[in-house]
């Protein structure tokens, strides 16, 4: 399969994850930039609550039910945005004129209205360039994040068909597959649950099957190229939110915005780790939905606090009530698609929301309404303590917390490894840019304006630290995480990128304004344009860093695709992965395959569109029949009770795979069952793939 063929699938993946919740969200009255920002997580919500709908009312999930009442939803939205127009007799209130006035950063800084305080040149000379010319910018940038972002990505993974040969890869793969087969994508009937009700987040799933189904009947390309798709469409739509939360917090300085849309991409924390190393792709969908999420409830926050100053509170009352639909819509959105990843959202919004809370308990207790303060806090009082007492009973969470993950580094290295970028390799790390970090950091602290933002980037810092350190009480609050620390990180670049935006500004008016620089402006124009300072510096990020870690990127995700080049042990070789997609040729349509897990057989009904009895790498909880088979299918020439089971789960054909892991091959924790099977009797011999056969079984009848 060639990348121009899976441009169909990309651009159905970015219409199935954007478009839903942005059109909503425009026909309402949002802002582009915070429809787009913002709009994924109401795509994801709509997903995962209609996905339970459609499950208990007994209808397929298809793209063609999806789309038709996802196409109802927008014209509901619409009529009632005219309705709300006329009700008001006015438009809706442009979001950024619900903001406050100043953003606290000082006058004339780059890329400002006028030149830098102190400049003698260019006195009284417009700066700024146009609303569309801002447009723009903001879109080049958020262009040349995806390109640095996704090339390395596409590199690494060779082929767009590729499939991630990872331990949580190959349970979503064939997730993607059972709700092909089953039309269920409920978060309440669990994957591999049989129908029973066992929750699991399956967003991510329910929105991919849609672009696997959008494709036609099914291929052996069909699922991994979808999964892969949607690898590619999440880091294009994690620029998107990134820029937007930039845009929310200081939305009068548009070169942040700019800025921070480059800034993004040159942290290595996500996407490379979430969607390769650890495959984790309902967990990265959560965390590509934070900074979108995070724009709205800034956005909507600031709405109603600057509410009472508005001329017509009709238009900012809706207006008002519109952001707050849309940032809890998106917040629900990252709560459904991971819940771990909405307490990360809740961890990057908590010295904001604690901000703002302060402010609102200040300002009432001066003004007298004391009732006011005291009754909602005995409410939350009570409500956090009933919360905590139910939330300690719960046998799901006590699993989570103590989940035993061992150390990694000590907190001084990990704090160093985060705060240097140094997370796929010591060298050459981001070290402009991570400069750049801690100087937007003393300066947001110097002024006193958006002091949060310090200390959301600190907090993402310490909770991952605590993670990977030593053990110690505290780090019994990242169990929410599962104690790891990669989680943790990838939220880490949603406050930097701002911060490393405003230091990169912070920079530039220093260079502009100093006395040498002037001095040698006459002979070089450029040193006076904060463009081109601003583009030098970036310049230098990119090239220190070599193109923001793009060749150790491209290695990462090669070490997750690439037979050749996997570390963590090859469950496929390419040979092996081609008589996979061969397999319905092979064996026909009611097959079922038998095999080790670990040796790479889960993926025949993901690539090879055939039925498997272990379609997972975990083996724990099967039922009898699957676990008498992994502890003694061996002796299915000598045991009736082997071949009770066989003909109970109606296994037909047995795969193996002797390739050793001194060779590569991934290390199976199980026993001799299913890998050091007697296949000179009862075995009739179908395809070989190097070390790899499939046999057709014959033992029992």
């Amino acid at each position: 399969m060639s990348w121009i063929e899976l441009v169909p699938a990309f651009v159905a993946c970015a219409a199935v994850l954007v478009a839903p919740g942005a059109l909503v969200a425009r026909a309402a009255g949002v802002p582009a930039w915070l429809a787009l920002g913002a709009g994924p997580g109401l795509s994801v919500a709509f997903y995962a609550v209609l996905a339970v709908v459609l499950a208990r009312s007994g209808v397929a999930w298809s793209p063609v039910t999806v789309g038709l009442l996802a196409l109802g939803c927008l014209v509901v939205v619409a009529a009632v945005a005219v309705l709300a127009r006329r009700a008001t007799r006015s438009g809706w209130a442009r979001v950024t004129g619900l903001l406050p006035g100043a953003d606290g950063l000082g006058a004339g800084p780059a890329w400002s209205g006028t030149p830098s305080e102190g400049s003698s040149r260019g006195a009284g000379r417009r700066w700024a360039p146009s609303t569309w010319s801002w447009r723009v910018w903001v879109c080049a940038a958020v262009a040349v994040s995806a390109v640095v972002t996704v090339v390395p990505t596409m590199i690494g993974m060779g082929t767009p068909d590729a499939p991630l040969q990872q331990w949580d890869a190959v349970y979503h793969l064939n997730g993607l597959a059972l709700i092909q087969e089953t039309g269920d994508a409920s978060q309440l009937n669990g994957l591999y649950g049989a129908g029973a009700s066992v929750y699991y987040p399956t967003a991510w799933h329910a929105a991919v099957s849609l672009v696997v189904s959008l494709g036609g009947p099914l291929t052996a390309s069909s699922i991994t190229a979808a999964a892969n798709a949607s690898t590619l469409v999440m880091s294009v739509v994690w620029v998107l939110g990134a820029a937007a939360f930039a845009r929310a917090v200081l939305p009068h300085r548009p070169a942040v915005t700019v800025l921070a849309a480059l800034a993004v991409s040159a942290f290595s924390m996500f996407p490379t780790v979430q969607l390769a190393t650890l495959a984790q792709w309902p967990n990265g969908l959560a965390t590509m939905l934070i900074p979108g999420a995070a724009a709205a409830v800034v956005t909507a926050t600031r709405s109603w606090r600057s509410r009472a100053d508005r001329t017509s509170p009709p238009v900012a009352r809706v207006t008002s009530v519109v952001l707050t639909a849309l940032a809890l819509g998106s917040a629900a959105g990252v709560a459904l698609a991971q819940p771990s990843g909405f307490v990360g959202l809740a961890v990057v919004l908590a010295p904001f929301v604690v901000t703002v809370l302060a402010v609102v308990v200040r300002d009432a207790w001066r003004g007298g309404r004391r009732t006011a303060v005291l009754v909602p806090a005995v409410l939350v009082v009570v409500f956090v303590t009933a919360a905590a007492l139910v939330l300690s009973r719960s046998s799901v969470l006590d699993m989570v917390f103590g989940f035993a993950r061992a150390p990694q580094r000590s907190i001084p290295v990990s704090v160093a490894r985060i705060l240097t970028d140094t997370v796929l390799t010591p060298v050459p790390g981001n070290i402009v840019v991570s400069v750049l970090v801690v100087v937007g950091a003393v300066v947001l602290l110097r002024r006193r304006r958006h002091r949060w933002l310090v200390v959301s980037a600190g907090l993402v810092v310490a909770l991952a630290a605590l993670a990977a350190g030593p053990e110690n009480p505290l780090r019994l609050v990242t169990g929410i995480w599962y104690t790891q620390a990669a989680r943790i990180e990838a939220f880490y670049p949603v406050p930097a990128a701002v911060l490393a935006a405003v230091g990169a500004l912070a920079v530039v008016d220093r260079v502009r304004a100093s006395g040498r620089v002037r001095d040698k402006a006459p002979g070089a124009p450029w040193l006076r344009s904060p463009v081109a300072l601003t583009g030098a510096l970036l310049l230098v990020a990119f090239v220190t860093s070599a193109a923001f870690q793009a060749p150790q990127r491209a290695v990462r995700f090669a070490q997750a695709y690439d037979p050749a080049s996997i570390q963590w042990g090859t469950m496929l070789s390419v040979d092996e992965l081609e008589l996979m997609r061969d397999l319905p040729e092979i064996v026909g349509d009611d097959a079922v395959v038998l095999g080790d897990p670990f040796s790479g057989a889960p993926y025949a009904w993901s690539v090879g569109r055939t039925h498997v009895v272990l379609p997972q790498l975990n083996i724990s909880g099967l039922d009898p029949d699957r676990q008498y088979l992994v502890d003694h299918f061996d002796d299915v020439t000598t045991d009736p009770r082997v071949c009770e089971a066989v003909r109970e789960l109606g296994v037909t054909h047995f795969y193996v795979d002797r390739t050793k892991p001194r060779d590569g091959a991934k290390r199976s924790p199980l026993g001799p069952a299913l890998s050091e099977v007697d296949v000179s009797t009862g075995f009739v011999p179908v395809a070989t793939a190097g070390d790899a056969a499939l046999y057709e079984l014959t033992a029992c009848g």
